[in-house]
């Protein structure tokens, strides 16, 4: 596996923690109290997300009131909306993930110490649920120049070693943004949080946490140069020969499919008649193929694996969509052929690049979907392709024994993920 990044700072509020409306009908609060005839309203103070205290009271014109009085006020009137922050859907979850990974976790933050005494966990920069997993916290009060500036993560970079290659910040505003972009280390920006209504020129776009373990780690199976050659040129000669009128063309084309097959046979240790076997059916255009998986769970959320003959591995149930079938009709077909069950597919996991997520063992670039389905009636059949159906919780996932071709840990954790999860946005690679 590859991992693409060593560090991975996050941004708290509107990333880990969703604080947007406690903190904007706290401020509206306090500014209704000193400020009873101002036109601010919920939506228009969106824009202080991300900023400083120090800045937001500059702007609002509060920077004339005591300290004190201020305090006061701020923590009275943010107890009446505290019990509404909790972290994301999911981002727990991958943080967990990543930490066990061995990525080095940390906090770039607006949050300041100054109302740590008063409301402790609520608004402190490092919160007690994060604190096994990150030991680095930036906080706004820990540099002369915060956010949008990049002194914050030059900071984190100063105290870790990191260099700016090894660094990916994770926040969902403007000011996140540019301060990732100041400091010269690549910004993903948390969509699930974020209120930016414009494109910015980010490295990634996250709609679901588990977009930051796609970016993050790659597998490095089959993925040398010699087959990235090998599948261009096959490709471009399978295109040739289906666009293509002149017959002297047409050979050469023939020729590069051939160079191609003995590329791969050669490199891959796999007899020539085999290789042309698994393209014989290939005609026209060259596109992906589309593998379908389902994540199968009963009322206990165990989740259902099927035991291949074949490979003597467990897997989700699924296989090749067949030219016939849509995506949610070959999932019900294949977990009937494999599992004996009829099925009904509730919701998509994702669609995942299979180069990214799975050690291959084709020469085909694959998409693969995942999809939550209920359990159903029927019961096992014989068949050519698995002779076991079991559930498992996800503490007894039989790990080393799994078909990571097709399901690997990754990928039935974040199925899990979806299953608990009351908003999944799905994962499209």
């Amino acid at each position: 596996m590859i991992t693409h990044y060593q560090h991975i700072l996050f941004d708290l509020d509107g990333t880990i923690f969703d604080t947007e409306y406690t903190y904007m009908s706290t401020l509206l609060a306090v500014l209704k109290v000193l400020k009873p005839d101002t036109t601010e309203n919920y939506e228009s103070l969106i824009r202080f997300m991300g900023t400083t205290v120090k800045e937001t009271k500059i702007a609002l014109g509060l920077d004339t009131y005591d300290d004190e009085e201020l305090t006061r006020l701020w923590v009275d009137k943010l107890k009446d909306y505290q019990s509404n922050i909790h972290p994301y859907e999911g981002v727990m979850g991958v943080i967990d993930y990543l930490y066990k990974k061995g990525i080095r976790l940390g906090i770039i933050t607006s949050r300041t110490y100054d109302y740590n005494e008063v409301l402790d966990d609520i608004v402190s920069p490092h919160p007690t649920c994060l604190k096994p997993y990150f030991p680095y916290v930036v906080c706004a009060s820990d540099v002369d120049n915060p956010k949008p500036s990049g002194e914050s993560i030059r900071k984190y970079m100063e105290l870790t070693g990191a260099t700016r290659e090894e660094i990916l910040y994770v926040g969902d505003t403007e000011s996140d943004f540019l301060c990732a972009r100041d400091s010269g280390v690549d910004f993903g920006l948390a969509v699930w949080g974020s209120r930016i209504n414009h494109t910015l020129n980010c490295a990634h776009y996250f709609l679901n946490p588990w977009d930051i373990v796609g970016a993050t780690f790659s597998v490095n199976s089959l993925n040398y140069q010699w087959y990235r050659w090998a599948k261009e040129i096959g490709g471009l000669a399978q295109i040739g020969l289906t666009y293509t009128t002149n017959a002297f063309d047409k050979e050469r084309f023939e020729r590069l499919g051939d160079i191609s097959k003995e590329i791969l046979a050669t490199m891959s240790y796999e007899p020539l008649e085999k290789i042309r076997e698994v393209f014989a059916l290939e005609r026209g255009y060259t596109t992906p193929k589309f593998d379908t998986r389902a994540a199968v769970f009963n009322e206990r959320g165990e989740i259902l694996l099927v035991y291949e003959k074949q490979k003597h591995l467990w897997s989700l149930p699924g296989g090749w969509c067949d030219e016939a079938e849509s995506l949610v009709s070959n999932t019900i077909k294949e977990v009937r052929e494999e599992a004996g069950m009829i099925v009904r597919p509730i919701k998509l996991v994702g669609i995942l690049d299979k180069r990214k997520w799975n050690v291959s063992d084709q020469p085909f670039h694959i998409l693969a979907s995942f999809m939550i389905c209920l359990v159903g009636e029927g019961g096992l059949m014989d068949n050519t392709e698995t002779s076991e159906r079991r559930f498992f919780a996800f503490e007894e996932l039989p790990v080393n024994e799994l078909r990571v071709h097709t399901s690997s840990y990754e990928q039935i954790k974040m199925c899990f993920d979806a299953y608990h999860c009351r908003n999944w946005v799905p994962v499209i690679d």
